[in-house]
């Protein structure tokens, strides 16, 4: 599947919170953004 770039405006501290989620979890940034837009979409 091919992926697209896109760009997002975030609150500075929530995102720095999110990258040390990142990680913790040993992901990458795009990995967590789309984990979580898909669980809450519903899908696997």
């Amino acid at each position: 599947m091919e992926r697209q770039t896109v760009s997002l405006k975030l609150d500075p501290e929530l995102w720095k919170e999110a990258k040390k989620k990142c990680i913790d979890k040993n992901t990458s940034y795009s990995e967590y953004v789309e984990s979580l837009i898909k669980k809450d979409l519903g899908k696997k």
